[in-house]
């Protein structure tokens, strides 16, 4: 929970264009949730730090006040008019176009509900939820929102991808998180990875409890316990696992148990968008338990000359990997 001063800072430096994107989620998260529409500091305090160049004419503050409003609910209205009213107007309609393309770009509808969305399409990005759950996305994932959420019994999220959910304890309304595979994860409060995909999806439990329900399948797990469930197989398999492995990838971090190069080469060049060739097949069929960076594509390749005594080349755009001529690999 923020204080009001915390709120009034990050506005001003929003203002200042000093926000990172991740402030920026949570400048537009606090102003649709309301609770702090107090906050915001009067024209007077801010007024040094818009510039003269960057000021609107208030026709122009009030046509973007009332395209953007005639889409929100009257409650968000009253706290963008307060903006209009004591002429805010760079700092208003910079906020207020912010908020707009927000809404435009993370509201869509389906054929039964209305879903907010979150994603983290080129990086891990952490988010916020309205009832102060927190959600780190890994790159690629993405995490749909009911906009009932936090109104209605229970809370509802849909995932698709790799998350780490930090779930606000409320025992009143339980917190479901579905999975494209039919899996879902049932808490009141606790902290657990998730993996969903179209194939397969699995939840790693870290602290507290929860249950796990697929096909009519049911099972309960406590810290270090796993839950995978395969659509082809049918099937829910609990088993004991070192939850660091599986939460490196919240620390920038690939981990890999007994993996065939192959599999880490092709896991790399989707992480980091480039194209990796191994030269020999028997090279790619050895096997690599570690970690290598997710952020740094020169260190990744160098944990695998050390670990592998193998050598990176890069030619014609490929990084090529070969066998170092000094090894045996086929002894």
């Amino acid at each position: 929970m923020m204080t009001n001063q915390e709120v009034t800072e990050l506005y001003i430096k929003f203002i200042n264009g000093q926000c990172t994107q991740d402030e920026i989620d949570l400048l537009l998260s606090i102003l649709k949730d309301g609770q702090y529409k107090d906050a915001f500091p009067d024209y007077d305090l801010i007024e040094p730090f818009i510039s003269s160049e960057d000021r609107l004419t208030a026709d122009a503050s009030n046509r973007i006040f009332a395209a953007v409003t005639a889409k929100e609910t009257p409650h968000q209205a009253v706290i963008y008019s307060r903006f209009v009213r004591k002429k805010w107007w760079a700092a208003a309609a910079s906020l207020i176009i912010l908020c707009g393309s927000y809404y435009l770009y993370t509201t869509h509808q389906t054929t039964n509900s209305v879903k907010t969305v979150y994603n983290a399409s080129e990086e891990k990005k952490v988010y916020q939820l309205s009832d102060g759950t927190q959600v780190t996305l890994d790159k690629g994932a993405e995490l749909e929102v009911s906009h009932q959420f936090g109104k209605s019994p229970v809370r509802e999220v849909w995932i698709k991808g790799d998350g780490y959910f930090n779930v606000a304890h409320n025992e009143k309304m339980p917190f479901i998180v579905h999975t494209p595979t039919g899996m879902d994860v049932k808490v009141l409060g606790t902290e657990f990875n998730v993996s969903a995909w179209d194939d397969k999806a699995f939840v790693v439990l870290n602290k507290g409890s929860v249950e796990v329900n697929a096909e009519n399948q049911y099972v309960r797990l406590i810290p270090g316990e796993k839950a995978l469930f395969r659509t082809a197989e049918h099937q829910i398999e609990k088993v004991a696992v070192d939850t660091v492995f599986y939460n490196a990838w919240k620390n920038n971090l690939f981990a890999f148990s007994n993996e065939t190069l192959k599999e880490v080469a092709r896991k790399i060049g989707r992480n980091y968008s480039c194209a990796i060739e191994i030269s020999d097949n028997q090279l790619s069929s050895l096997t690599f338990t570690g970690y290598i960076p997710k952020n740094d594509l020169e260190l990744a390749l160098q944990t695998l000359r050390k670990s592998l005594n193998c050598t990176v080349d890069f030619i014609d755009g490929r990084y090529i990997i070969k066998p170092n001529q000094l090894t045996n690999y086929y002894e």
